[in-house]
């Protein structure tokens, strides 16, 4: 069996795919859609290209693209981009982009999706008052390092033809995720809000103390943004199915959170800030 047959009998990966597709952009291009593709390849659930389907690409969507975020546009546009070229390479057998929308929203928080851009509305973040510090001196490390990222670049740039030269797309990319991120902090610290409660219901920052119905067993949760979430540390996202239940609930109510696995009765027992 020659290497080109063995190569089309096994399965291709979304990896093998997304690196394939990002070698035929431009760099700078590549390494702004780069952190988009990679998100839906690692967090997507599935393994190779077989096993998309417009329901499970759908439903990434639904998950993970916002209206409120900032880079929404970029990030629709890039997985679309990825999906068209693999229909145009027959790697799949439709077109699985358009399953990727922006979701609009009714109300005061509207997107407005026109032909050439998106309009998003930007809505506060909850965060505490500590996520919001450790924030900011996040993004005052990273911009220490953009000047020896771009030095990086500029080096590798000099050493002959772009075209083979791995070292410069390694640095070009590497910058690329670097602006990326200091883009989000910003996008983050722009509508950062350090919440304090105003009564005895919870609220971002407060530790929740619950009870579990079933095994009586006592749990302690601190109440965080998505962005401060540490399991290890009992520090729960708000939008994590746990965390939204508990949002906003007072000593004595009972809640139920409904996951994958099934329902769990808690009883809140106290709430502290």
């Amino acid at each position: 069996m020659t290497q080109e047959s063995e190569t089309a009998a096994r399965p291709v990966t979304l990896g093998e795919a997304m690196a394939e597709f990002l070698q035929t952009l431009k760099p700078p291009q590549a390494a702004n859609y780069a952190p988009y593709i990679r998100k839906f390849v690692e967090t997507s659930g599935m393994t190779f290209l077989s096993d998309l389907s417009g329901s499970r690409v759908e439903s990434f969507a639904e998950r993970e693209i916002r209206p409120s975020d900032p880079a929404a546009p970029e990030r629709v546009d890039a997985l679309k981009k990825f999906f068209q070229y693999l229909k145009r390479k027959d790697y799949t057998p439709q077109n699985y982009g358009v399953h990727i929308r922006l979701r609009r929203t009714t109300g005061r928080a509207s997107t407005t999706v026109s032909a050439n851009a998106v309009r998003v509305e930007q809505v506060p973040i909850q965060m505490t008052a500590e996520g919001i510090e450790a924030l900011k001196r996040e993004y005052e490390e990273l911009k220490k390092k953009t000047a020896e990222l771009i030095a990086a670049v500029e080096n590798a740039r000099s050493d002959g033809d772009l075209r083979e030269n791995a070292p410069y797309h390694a640095a070009r990319e590497a910058l690329g995720f670097h602006e990326n991120k200091l883009r989000e902090i910003e996008a983050t610290l722009a509508r950062a809000v350090a919440v304090e409660g105003t009564d005895d219901r919870s609220t971002v920052g407060s530790t929740v103390v619950v009870v579990n119905l079933e095994t009586q067993r006592t749990f302690e949760y601190v109440l965080v943004s998505p962005r401060e979430a540490n399991a290890s540390m009992q520090r729960i996202s708000v939008e994590s199915p746990v965390g939204k239940e508990l949002l906003g609930r007072r000593p004595g109510e009972e809640v139920v959170v409904v996951t994958p696995r099934g329902e769990t009765h808690f009883r809140i027992e106290a709430v502290r800030r």
